[in-house]
């Protein structure tokens, strides 16, 4: 029902099982009725393999001296490779920064290319600031757009906690809104689908192209496709980093960097920061592999 194999494959499952339970008239659910993003994929969980290779993981030693400048940042970094050349010679290290320190890094990098440049080093954001940014982006469009006072009416939320979601102050608050406003969307999209179907006497469309043509004709369906599309990419990758899948890791940030860069005269400085900063390291990451 969504476009495109990659969001067929990940969430579809859940919308449709979503609207398969709203669309029963009991007012209690079951115990197999899991309704949420989280509860319903972790019923759907199955135990890794066996013979799964197990990651090695280690905690180097704190730096007294705080983080937030160059010398340390380029410090930090030479440690990280001198611990990967020993334990993988060969591998270009990665490093997760938060977006203060991803600046220093980017800078590093740019002043000394020979000895830390992009060649060297992956240079990227840590898990929860990219999900900062892109609820940031949602924010950013949503703005001004009645989806606060839609909260409000539907009694989600008071006026200033619906406001706080547009700068995603809390972020697991706001992930499980716009997992709220997902679902009822595709219950909305399925509906208007269902209702095009019934008034259509000849020939009927199929729903990608249905809705690929409803977007190019109607502004409004168009900027809530991009927010339906935009959240679920989003919680495709919260996924990802919960069952530790890499490649639904690299297909939903290509999906949210992808989805950025269409927005970028709209969403102003955060679908910038997202657009360039995946691109950037999904290039030089695949780059290494």
């Amino acid at each position: 029902m969504i476009h495109g194999k990659f969001t067929s494959l990940v969430y579809c499952r859940w919308l449709e099982h979503l609207k398969q339970v709203l669309d029963t008239d009991k007012d209690v659910l079951s115990d197999n009725q899991m309704i949420s993003w989280a509860a319903y994929h972790a019923t759907q969980q199955v135990a890794p393999p066996d013979d799964s290779e197990v990651s090695l993981i280690s905690m180097l030693p704190l730096f007294h001296d705080q983080a937030k400048s160059v010398a340390m940042i380029r410090h930090s970094m030479n440690i990280v490779k001198t611990a990967v050349e020993i334990l993988n010679p060969g591998q270009i290290p990665v490093l997760a920064c938060d977006q203060p320190l991803y600046s220093l890094a980017k800078q590093i990098q740019w002043t000394w290319p020979e000895s830390h440049g992009e060649k060297q080093f992956v240079i990227m954001f840590g898990g929860v600031h990219i999900e900062m940014a892109t609820l940031k982006v949602l924010g950013d469009l949503l703005e001004e757009s009645g989806w606060t006072g839609a909260l409000t009416q539907a009694g989600v939320a008071g006026p200033g906690t619906a406001d706080s979601f547009l700068k995603a102050a809390h972020v697991t608050r706001t992930r499980r809104v716009h997992q709220f406003t997902a679902g009822s969307l595709y219950l909305h999209l399925q509906k208007a689908y269902t209702t095009y179907r019934e008034e259509t006497g000849g020939e009927v469309k199929s729903m990608e192209k249905w809705r690929t043509d409803r977007a190019a004709a109607c502004p409004h369906f168009k900027f809530w496709s991009i927010i339906l599309q935009l959240e679920l990419a989003l919680m495709v990758y919260v996924r990802a980093i919960r069952e530790g899948s890499f490649q639904l890791y690299i297909e939903s940030l290509t999906k949210i960097a992808a989805s950025a860069r269409k927005l970028l005269y709209h969403a102003h400085h955060f679908a910038f920061v997202v657009a360039i900063a995946l691109t950037k390291f999904l290039f030089h990451f695949m780059m290494t592999l």
